[in-house]
């Protein structure tokens, strides 16, 4: 009950200290590959924070991975932290199943940024699920590789479109209470939304935070 209330009180204060207003940010941060000319986006104001389903998450009821089959398609080599084995679902989406003690912090962390407004990745925490000729793993955390999505490069802290707004601001108050203690450059992703102009700005790896 306590670290409700504690949750609840943080959430207020952050969508009030970005609902002040902000300025957009002139400028960018040097990349390693082009990213095309679009609309950076790193936060929204929420319609109404109240109705936001913090179990299911930024992909509701309508992402919600299909487990009835399970295709194994690669192993994923990016990053550090647990073992990723990219699989499709019973509904043909792909997603990046993470293995390890970061899914459950991970899962938790995704949906506390997403309900004060800020873009994440889509993903849910799935208790026990079966990847064909790799074994039956429990607390898997799937994350959504959406078939229009483009990824593009990182992001840099020291240098974005949105350095000195409030809403940047707001996220290093977010990293703060999630207890991120691996913020780096390289956990950040420039997310190109499906046949539109829009570059979403995300934390996509908030595995290492709560302690």
């Amino acid at each position: 009950m306590r670290f409700k209330n504690l949750c609840t009180r943080t959430v207020a204060v952050v969508v009030g200290l970005l609902s002040l207003g902000f300025l957009p940010g002139d400028g960018g941060a040097q990349r390693k590959q082009p990213v095309p000319r679009g609309n950076p986006v790193l936060w929204t104001t929420p319609a109404n924070i109240g109705s936001r389903n913090l179990y299911l998450g930024p992909g509701g009821a309508a992402m919600r991975p299909n487990l009835r089959r399970i295709t194994f398609l690669e192993e994923d080599k990016g990053g550090y932290s647990g073992t990723k084995y990219r699989i499709r679902d019973g509904a043909g989406r792909e997603w990046v199943a993470k293995i390890g003690k970061e899914a459950q912090s991970e899962t938790a962390a995704v949906r506390l940024l997403w309900a004060v407004g800020y873009e994440t990745e889509i993903n849910y925490l799935v208790p026990r699920l079966t990847i064909p000729g790799k074994g039956t793993f429990e607390d898997v955390r799937l994350e959504a590789r959406p078939a229009g999505d483009k990824r593009l490069d990182e992001w840099k802290w020291e240098q974005n479109p949105f350095t000195g707004t409030r809403q940047f601001q707001g996220l290093k108050i977010m990293m703060l209470f999630l207890e991120n203690w691996d913020i780096k450059d390289s956990n950040n992703e420039i997310v190109q939304a499906g046949g539109t102009n829009r570059l979403r700005y995300v934390v996509s790896d908030l595995g290492a935070t709560f302690g």
